[in-house]
């Protein structure tokens, strides 16, 4: 098993700007600052914000979110590593979505892998996979846009 680099919901809380039931992933297991690619986890169980009694667990869509939570992550531990504050980002577009599983049920451990594919500038994409065990969940890549101040983008002029 691997060690976690980030082993708490804390530590990875000082990655991302989430917080509270707002923060999803539970822990970093590993990233790779030259292959521009990270893994999470999250602990299925009744406390995630999104499980639902009805299912049993978190409806797998909601992986589009440990994604993109997965992506500030990095962006956080890129940031430490290099002194800058991490930067903000959107997603713009998700595109090849295959769900294969149409729940997380409650007890799974659900890793969560991105990798940069391509970066022009303040664009990003990432592919991502999402994994219960060794079993495939949830792939898609992701279409995202960095920015250095995210409320100059809200302001309508």
């Amino acid at each position: 098993m691997e060690t976690p680099e980030f082993k708490t919901r804390s530590e990875v809380g000082e990655l991302v700007p989430h917080a509270g039931k707002m923060l999803l992933l539970d822990r970093v297991i590993r990233h790779d600052l030259n292959e521009v690619s990270i893994e999470t986890e999250v602990d299925i169980n009744e406390s995630c914000m999104f499980y639902r009694d009805d299912r049993q667990g978190v409806p797998s869509y909601v992986a589009f979110e440990y994604m993109a939570q997965s992506i500030s992550a990095l962006s956080g531990v890129y940031g430490r590593t290099h002194g800058q504050k991490p930067r903000e980002g959107f997603i713009m577009s998700v595109s090849n979505c295959k769900l294969l599983v149409p729940v997380f049920k409650a007890g799974d451990v659900v890793r969560i892998r991105v990798k940069q594919t391509m970066r022009v500038d303040m664009a990003v994409t990432f592919d991502g996979a999402v994994y219960v065990g060794d079993t495939l969940a949830v792939s898609a890549s992701l279409c995202t846009v960095e920015v250095d101040d995210p409320m100059s983008i809200l302001k309508m002029n």
